[in-house]
């Protein structure tokens, strides 16, 4: 025996000697989970992980092994916690109790004036009804806090200019469900009165984010630009003003709704120009075919915070579709951190991934279970 086939020798009986005692080790962490789970006790255990790895450099010899030996210990130690996870199963995902089917005929309600664009994804998510309009994004949510609807239809995202920041924060201060998405291709048309030219026109009015979208089109101040409610709102403004110098931007429908002519179209600087509208409600859906999550959670500002919290999605192969943050109020050092996750909702991985998470986090709340919207 040559002396390389000697010391290969002694690590394969050094690693049998390594998996034995993983395995016993193993089993003690069942007996902890075991005992986590009948007081009510969470997985983890900042402290305790501390000392183990402390005790871990104490225990060497050689102590230029430190670094390694602590890296070794938290992969054991992620180990036990993912074992222990499966044994006690602490989070509660959604309470199922609550959970309700969709209605499709139940009063609903959309923000901005009629013509809207969350007017027309309402329509094309529940296929009826033309539902009540509100002026702004919180009227939609009080009017569903005072049961004056049981759904409400908003934008939440744009696929030119982002997020829509003051849905995502009312999200989490209504604490509100969302129970379906629709994505609608927006194409924006510039609007006048009968009779008015693109010469014509001084002012355009419209909604902050439509005019964000047409920014190209609108560039180089040959007009004032007027930021207003909402497209709609914008084109039921201009046709009550009978000013040619006025025009909107809006959608084609919005003319034949409010008689404006359209003096250009498809104005937006993206040719692909999507919208994603939420469904909200104030019970989550009960449904076997989810297979969209959105969580809302927030973190002590600590170095690898947000990593260690997202990894599990990507260990447990889980698709992150979008990740937001916000500000947490009075603590300028921290933020609410919104995730959209795109996996079979019940399915034992996901709910691992979950509780991880809510393990790890200052503030963790499950947003909705639903089914994923497709663009077309």
């Amino acid at each position: 025996m040559d002396e390389l086939e000697r010391l290969r020798g002694e690590i394969d009986l050094i690693d049998s000697q390594i998996v034995s005692l993983f395995e016993k080790r193993m089993g003690v962490v069942l007996g902890v989970a075991q005992y986590k789970k009948t007081h009510s006790t969470g997985v983890l255990q900042t402290s305790r992980e501390s000392e183990v790895l402390n005790k871990a450099v104490d225990n060497l010899a050689d102590k230029s092994y430190s670094d390694s030996v602590r890296q070794l210990m938290r992969e054991i130690m992620e180990l036990s916690k993912d074992l222990q996870r499966q044994k006690i199963s602490s989070v509660k995902m959604l309470d199922e109790s609550d959970s309700m089917p969709l209605d499709l005929t139940a009063k609903r309600g959309y923000y901005g004036d009629r013509g809207s664009n969350s007017q027309q994804a309402m329509i094309d998510f529940f296929g009826v009804g033309e539902g009540e309009n509100f002026a702004t994004f919180k009227d939609v949510f009080q009017a569903l806090k005072e049961d004056r609807i049981k759904y409400g239809v908003l934008p939440i995202e744009n696929s030119s200019t982002g997020a829509i920041t003051e849905v995502y924060d009312l999200l989490r201060k209504y604490d509100f469900f969302i129970v379906g998405e629709q994505w609608q291709g927006i194409d924006h048309c510039l609007l006048g009165v009968e009779g008015a030219s693109v010469s014509d026109i001084k002012e355009v009015y419209s909604h902050p984010q439509a005019i964000t979208q047409c920014d190209n089109y609108l560039s180089g101040d040959k007009w004032k630009i007027v930021p207003y409610k909402s497209t709609a709102s914008s084109a039921k403004y201009v046709a009550q003003s009978n000013d040619k110098s006025k025009a909107a931007i809006a959608s084609k429908r919005n003319a034949s709704l409010y008689g404006l002519s359209v003096l250009a179209e498809n104005i937006q600087s993206q040719s692909c120009n999507y919208t994603r509208f939420i469904v909200i409600a104030k019970n989550p859906l009960r449904s076997q075919a989810c297979d969209k999550t959105s969580i809302v959670f927030a973190l002590d500002s600590t170095p690898g915070a947000l990593f260690n919290a997202l990894k599990y999605f990507a260990k447990n192969g889980i698709n992150l579709l979008n990740i937001e943050s916000r500000p947490v109020e009075n603590s300028p050092e921290r933020y609410y951190f919104y995730v959209d996750l795109e996996y079979p909702c019940n399915s034992h991985k996901l709910n691992e991934a979950l509780e991880y998470v809510a393990e790890v986090s200052s503030f963790f709340e499950i947003l909705g279970k639903y089914v994923k919207g497709t663009r077309v």
